[in-house]
């Protein structure tokens, strides 16, 4: 059976954030929030409903349905989801209450409550990268012994990936929190007033627009682009192609995880400042590429992935405390060739 690759050296995030900013110091400057998040979520939002209207009014058959979920709606709701991502780092307002409350709305349309649950988890992902059993993001060693790296069952793997991420949250979860009470007192009302307002070709719209975009989907594969190992001892990957403009720029990954306080807006600026340290990453420049290449390739699959101890993870932490103390630096948050043949 296949296996993760287990290393004993830290992850790289931290160290190449200490990096860039002794060269350059003006990134601080990009740190903080920004509201354009705010007003795009909103529009995004309103136009995934009225879209889920206007199939209720007009009674639009299931074909018809099953269509603008799959083209439109599965990335508008995708969308909502990475609003949700921007207000669980705080990138959208100043106020940790104000990016709750957009990421409550952003999840509105999206039928399933997700919002307060991201909040509470994700940001173990960052902090533990690759670290086995912690990590919120990797695969369970029931998904890596069930799907292999056969091509039939992950292409099953990926449609229904929902599943399997809840499959992932379920060994992580704690006893609901106070925002996720509140997140599911809102969004059951929610579905409820879309069943009755919108109808069922409304309703049945705006399920299929969540459960397709965030399956086998061009503005998914995101979830198998960023960790899953292209090359060797890369453990984070960046696309840097058009579907950035409808994601917050969450193509923008290694930077991401270099930089989690900077938006998603000013993930490009970024990049630009610090080019030398990125340019020689292996990246992608379609994501519909890598959907195709992971399920066609045989040597990736839910194994795919570099993890690490906590022991180890721990020890890095403590050397890079020192290091940065040594240098003078605080350091705060955590921290090219393409993989695309034909770059």
């Amino acid at each position: 059976m296949r296996s993760f690759e287990w290393v004993t050296r830290a992850e790289p995030h931290r160290a190449r954030r200490r990096r860039i900013l002794r060269e350059h110091p003006e990134i601080r400057a990009l740190f903080g929030y920004d509201r354009r998040t705010i007003a795009v979520t909103l529009a995004v939002v309103l136009a995934q409903f009225a879209v889920a209207w206007s199939l209720g009014v007009f009674a639009a058959p299931w074909w018809v349905v099953t269509l603008a979920a799959a083209t439109l709606g599965a990335v508008l709701s995708h969308w909502c989801a990475m609003a949700i991502h921007e207000a669980a780092h705080d990138l959208a307002a100043r106020r940790a209450r104000s990016n709750k409350l957009l990421a409550l709305f952003a999840n509105l349309p999206m039928v399933l409550p997700a919002a307060m649950s991201f909040r509470r988890y994700h940001l173990a992902h960052h902090a533990l990268l690759g670290v086995a059993g912690e990590d919120t993001d990797l695969p369970r060693s029931l998904e890596v012994r069930l799907i292999g790296t056969g091509r039939v069952r992950k292409f099953l793997w990926l449609f229904f990936y929902f599943v399997a991420y809840l499959g992932r949250a379920a060994r992580f979860a704690k006893p609901p929190s106070r925002d996720e009470w509140i997140n599911l007192a809102i969004q059951l009302p929610a579905a409820w007033l879309s069943w009755r307002l919108l109808g069922a070709p409304g309703f049945a719209y705006l399920l299929l627009s969540t459960l397709i975009g965030h399956s086998l989907h061009p503005v998914a594969a995101h979830f198998v682009h960023e960790h899953y190992v292209y090359a060797p001892d890369q453990e984070t990957y960046s696309y840097y192609g058009p579907l950035n403009h409808v994601t917050f720029n969450v193509g923008y990954h290694v930077e991401h995880h270099d930089f989690m306080n900077v938006p998603g807006w000013r993930l490009p600026a970024l990049h630009r400042i610090a080019k030398r340290h990125y340019d020689t990453l292996v990246s992608h420049r379609s994501w519909t590429w890598v959907l195709w290449h992971f399920i066609m390739d045989p040597a990736l699959g839910p194994h795919s992935r570099i993890v690490r101890s906590r022991a180890v993870h721990d020890g890095a932490v403590r050397r890079s405390i020192q290091v940065g103390a040594s240098d003078g630096q605080v350091s705060t948050g955590f921290s090219g060739r393409s993989a695309d043949p034909r770059n």
